[in-house]
């Protein structure tokens, strides 16, 4: 279920350590760690989901997205899209 508004997100909250942007920590369906913007978006394509202990991110399609919007639902983005130096933390390709 997506996070309404109010839940305690305390344990997935962070300050990017570049940018100090308010992110959210979650992990993907593939379970890699994704920063997300804390506040959401209204041009937003990724779905926070609590699952447990995990804050789950899941990036819809530009469809998918439209369709959520359409229903309110809240929608981040990922930091990367927004962290002016986001180019520092992405992983090098082998």
């Amino acid at each position: 279920m997506t996070p309404p508004a109010g839940v305690a997100l305390a344990p997935f909250r962070d300050t990017c350590k570049s940018c100090r942007a308010r992110i959210l920590w979650a992990t993907t369906r593939e379970g890699e760690r994704m920063p997300v913007n804390a506040d959401p978006a209204s041009n937003g394509n990724v779905l926070l989901v609590v699952q447990g202990a995990l804050l789950v991110a899941a990036v819809l399609t530009s469809g998918q997205a439209r369709m959520s919007r359409a229903r309110r639902t809240r929608l981040h983005l990922a930091h990367f899209a927004t962290c002016p130096n986001a180019n520092h933390h992405r992983r090098r390709t082998r």
